[in-house]
Order: C-alpha cells, then structure tokens, then sequence
C-alpha cells in the first residue's frame, strides 16, 4: 500500500532528508519523487534561456516505462532488509540489492544542468536504495539480453565497479544486482591524498580487465578502459544530479599502490575513482 505524505511536510524538508524518507523501510528508491509530490517541483527549474533555441523544448512526463525485470531472487542471498551496507564478509556469499525504481523520472536536461563536480562532502552513510540507483545507472543490466545502461567496445563489458566503503571492499556484480564482500577495512586512504575521501562515504573504483578485451592492442586496451570508465562516470555523475548526491572523478592517485590494497590480479587496471556522498549544504 502506498503511503501518502502531504505536499506541504515534503515541501518543508531539505533534499537530503527528503531522499532519506523515501528510502528508509521501502527498500527502494524512487527517482525523483514519490508518486505525489515529484522531487523536480522541490527543485529550481533550468532556466529557459540554457536550452538551445533550435531544439524542442521537453516536458517532463509521468509516464513510468518498466525497466525490463532481472531476477528477483538470484542464487544469492536475499535482498537485505538492512538500511545500509553492512561490514564486508568475505565468509559470505554476494547479497542481492533491491530493484531500483524508475517512477516520475527525473528530467534529463535538469541533470544536465545540475551537474558537476563537489569536493565536499557529508560523513553520513549512505542507504543501500541510494547505492543501488548510482550503481544500475552508472553500468546496471538494462535489457534483457544482458546489456548496460553504458556503452563498451564489441560489448566486452570490461570495466567491473568496486565500491569502497568504511566497511570494507566490494564488488558489484550487475548480471545478479548484487554486491560481494572482498576485503574488510577501509582503503579510503588510498584512494588519493584528498582529504575529502577520509570523509566521503563512498568511493566507487573502476578496474579494467584486459583480458576481457581480447586481440585488442595495448594502445588499444588503454584507450578502450577509459572510454568505457568514463561513459560510467558521466551516468554516475548525472545520478547524483537527479539523486541530490554530491560527487567528483578522479585519476589523480597511486593506482599501482591502490590495487595491490585491493588484491587485483595483473589483468585489472584501475581508470579512476569516484567519490560520492551527500553534499555540505
């Protein structure tokens, strides 16, 4: 059943809080509102005078297009009914993350027009119904073939998504929408000499695997895993946008040193990391 929040409580809330209401007990995030008071009306409209003149202007539609459905119950454990990551296991099994939610989408060009980078940023955790959207729109299944909401070269689908937390190293696994515990402990440290990653609750890396990329050259594979990268960072990017997340992409960091952290094999390179968070308001 769903329940209904008066316009007039939700208007008085701040952007942060009011995300954290719509995911505390459901589970699941819904884009951009909550089916009745849409998050884009509590936000500043772009100015009319930014969209090109020689383009149409779009509206905003409520019309919900249903994402095509994975699984529902992996082989993986059941989706948590936790609120927010637990410590990283490396006993247990990968645990599967709630469906994220597509209703009263957030307008693409008031992302566009949101977007950019922060370096400051709130220590508060983060729910796991906000790191499930980040996570499907940065290189979530898409289709039902198994592709992803970002392009890669002859669908090689090289770049794998690990996310480091206070609570440890993990991994997204997009096929299953699930995470999988790596390593305890927190590699925030090394992940950039910015003070802001000891603060920021997340960091997601991108790790290339080259031996997913068959014939290709070794120029090719370095210029392939940063393409790749950087069509994920820029869905991240605009996430956090319509999300009210604050976030940064970096390369400035000792990739040798950070990988050896995260125990990868010599096939996985790091591209960059992105730092996430709420932002200072």
């Amino acid at each position: 059943m769903e329940h209904q929040i008066p316009p007039q409580t939700l208007a008085g809330l701040n952007r942060r809080d009011f995300l954290k209401i719509l995911s505390i007990g459901s589970g699941a995030l819904i884009l951009g509102g909550c089916g009745v008071h849409p998050i884009s009306t509590l936000l500043p409209t772009p100015s009319a005078s930014l969209i090109p003149a020689t383009l149409p202007v779009i509206e905003p539609t409520t019309t919900v297009t249903n994402f095509p459905s994975q699984t529902d119950t992996p082989s993986q454990t059941p989706a948590p009914s936790f609120e927010y990551l637990p410590m990283a296991d490396v006993s247990a099994k990968a645990f599967s993350l709630p469906s994220p939610q597509f209703s009263n989408p957030f307008p693409l060009m008031q992302a566009l027009q949101e977007r950019h980078s922060s370096r400051e940023f709130q220590p508060d955790e983060l729910p796991v119904a906000l790191i499930t959207a980040v996570l499907w729109a940065g290189f979530g299944v898409n289709r039902t073939d198994g592709k992803r909401t970002a392009p890669s070269a002859n669908n090689v689908r090289d770049i794998d998504i690990y996310l480091i937390t206070g609570k440890g190293l993990f991994r997204y696994e997009a096929d299953n929408r699930s995470l999988t515990g790596l390593l305890p402990g927190d590699l925030r440290g090394y992940a950039g000499m910015q003070g802001y990653n000891l603060v920021a609750p997340l960091i997601l890396v991108y790790v290339s695997d080259y031996s997913r990329l068959g014939m290709a050259s070794d120029e090719e594979r370095v210029q392939w895993s940063w393409a790749h990268s950087g069509c994920i960072a820029q869905n991240v990017y605009l996430a956090c946008a319509a999300l009210g997340l604050a976030t940064v992409v970096r390369s400035s960091f000792d990739h040798l040193e950070l990988g050896s952290r995260m125990e990868l094999n010599p096939n996985q390179h790091i591209t960059l990391v992105q730092t996430l968070g709420y932002p200072v308001d």
